[in-house]
């Protein structure tokens, strides 16, 4: 794959219940902006990526296992692969997530929309 250049605000996406997303995928790493307005929520759920969740602005409760979180810009967090989380966004907010395999599911979504 060769290398390649995006401004992530302008990256395709696709909307969720609790954010617009824009997936940026090399060949094992996807990043993904996130977008998500206050009040939102992220339910709870798994999945078998590792995932590192960055706040670029805004402010957000995220819950991982049993712990809660308020992270906020430049707040950082490690999610292991299976581990049950959740989030709710405390205000407008931009998160960036990287996973690692690739969300196929997420490339899927973009691809229908």
């Amino acid at each position: 794959m060769k290398p390649r250049f995006a401004h992530s605000a302008a990256l395709p996406g696709f909307e969720t219940p609790a954010a617009f997303l824009r997936p940026f995928a090399g060949e094992a790493l996807m990043l993904v902006r996130a977008e998500a307005k206050a009040g939102s929520a992220l339910p709870a759920h798994a999945h078998p990526h590792e995932q590192i969740t960055l706040v670029f602005s805004g402010r957000m409760r995220l819950r991982l296992g049993t712990e809660w979180l308020e992270l906020g810009p430049g707040d950082i967090a490690y999610v292991p692969p299976n581990l049950e989380h959740e989030a709710l966004f405390l205000e407008d907010t931009v998160a960036f997530d990287a996973f690692h395999p690739l969300r196929e599911d997420f490339l899927a979504k973009l691809a229908s929309s």
